[in-house]
Formats: structure tokens, sequence, C-alpha cells
């Protein structure tokens, strides 16, 4: 179960990354790059969320939440 867990979150996180570079970058400044910290700050978010619970799931599963 741990291992479709991982999977999961793998295949959410290639998801995400794959959708926020599907149009080219316009180095002109304004437009799609002017949010562009806030798509990096969010996938961090979710990452770290992820990480964490998957995290939190293997160490009770191993008893060391006990």
């Amino acid at each position: 179960m741990i291992t479709k867990l991982a999977a999961q979150a793998q295949h959410l996180l290639w998801t995400l990354r794959l959708r926020l570079r599907l149009e080219p970058f316009d180095e002109r400044g304004g437009g799609r790059n002017s949010d562009e910290g806030l798509h990096i700050g969010a996938g961090a978010v979710i990452a770290g969320t992820i990480a964490v619970g998957v995290s939190a799931f293997v160490a009770n599963k191993l008893g060391l939440l006990k």
C-alpha cells in the first residue's frame, strides 16, 4: 500500500510539474511570468504536504507515533 501511495504522490507531482510548463516562457515580462513565483511556491507547498503525509503514514505503520 505504501508503494501505491508513493507512486500516486509521484504521479501527482509530475503532473503538476508538466502542467506548469505547457507554454513557452514570455521573457518580455508581465503575463504568465508575473505569477511564476506563485506557481513555484504553490508547488513547493503541495510537495511538502504530500511528503509530510507520506512520512506520517509510514511512521504510523512502523509504530513510531505510538
